[in-house]
């Protein structure tokens, strides 16, 4: 024999249906706020630099109201350090390049996304490196010569396609170094000589030294590219056909976009 379902036990599952209904819209709407201030400091920083991150400017942009970004980020500093990861998580994307036969190509094909990013972004780029601050907030280093290459994968994803590359080029004999193709030690020391390569010079030109249009980047870009690539054990011939490559590969994509 089957027994009624009392009245009570009817109401109170259809209670806590709603209860859990209404604790998932909360959440979800939640969510959407701290995107929007995100999104919306995001594009603050890009249109006009570190001094439109301000309390009211972003809630107004977002929608919302000022106590929200206290609510979802603990105040701008917090809010400053989400919008540099945000940053930092469209570079590993804009450093994605297609993979050739050619590691060394591909490393500089990295370059030259890294160059991209930093031009078309240069608000972004100084607050996620740390060369200028939103008031007085500056977004904190974090040293990466002494991770592994797994734990350079895992926290620094953006250089860790600089990592990739450059092993790459270790294994298939273009770089050579005393401490072997697969020593995390070396991978990290090479990889952060290109990087410290390229992040000085884009900061010259950011800064107007080097004129604009790109002018510096094959007398000064190039040129010092090559130097470090044969330096590092590669021959003055495969390094410039490396770069030819880079430079066609380039076109083409430029041609198909």
């Amino acid at each position: 024999m089957v027994m009624p379902i009392s009245y009570n036990i009817v109401i109170s599952l259809i209670l806590e249906r709603y209860a859990l209904g209404e604790n998932m819209a909360r959440m979800t709407s939640q969510t959407g706020v701290r995107d929007e201030l995100l999104h919306a400091g995001v594009r603050l920083l890009d249109d006009h630099g570190p001094d439109a991150l301000q309390t009211r400017k972003v809630a107004a942009a977002a929608g919302t109201s000022t106590m929200a970004v206290y609510t979802h980020f603990g105040g701008m500093r917090g809010l400053i350090a989400a919008i540099a990861e945000e940053g930092l998580r469209q570079f590993d994307v804009a450093l994605t390049v297609p993979q050739t036969a050619d590691p060394v190509a591909d490393l500089l094909a990295i370059g030259t996304a890294y160059r991209r990013y930093a031009i078309e972004r240069p608000h972004m780029y100084r607050l996620m490196f740390g060369s200028t601050s939103a008031h007085g907030i500056n977004v904190p280093a974090r040293d990466v010569l002494t991770l592994k290459v797994a734990e350079i994968e895992h926290q620094h994803p953006s250089f860790a396609h600089v990592v990739r590359a450059v092993h790459r080029c270790l294994l298939a004999g273009r770089f050579a170094t005393a401490l072997g193709a697969d020593d995390d030690t070396a991978i990290v020391a090479t990889a952060a000589q290109f990087w410290s390569q390229i992040h000085g010079f884009v900061m010259l030109e950011l800064a107007g030294f080097y004129g604009d249009r790109g002018a510096a980047v094959e007398p000064v870009l190039a040129a010092m590219t090559v130097n470090l690539l044969v330096a590092l054990g590669d021959s003055p011939e495969r390094a410039q056909c490396s770069l030819r490559a880079e430079q066609t590969q380039k076109n083409t994509l430029g041609r198909a976009t």
